[in-house]
């Protein structure tokens, strides 16, 4: 039980300190690229998200505020 419980212990920790690492400023140019960010296109998601709740007619449901015919 004792061996066990140490196997997990060690894979939780190897997991946990895995991703820990130091990041040399050189590498924070690549890491801070438009290819990393979750929505690399935010003016592209917001015309697509205002075309759709136009469409939909919802309001408030994407933080939106126009009603289905286009006004605000």
């Amino acid at each position: 039980m004792k061996k066990l419980m140490l196997q997990q212990l060690c894979l939780l920790g190897t997991l946990f300190f895995a991703g820990c690492t130091h990041v040399s400023p050189y590498e924070k140019e690549v890491l801070a690229s438009q290819n990393m960010l979750s929505n690399p296109m935010p003016e592209q998601a917001a015309f697509a998200s205002h075309v759709y709740q136009i469409r939909e007619g919802t309001s408030g449901a994407e933080n939106g505020f126009q009603g289905g015919c286009g006004c605000k």
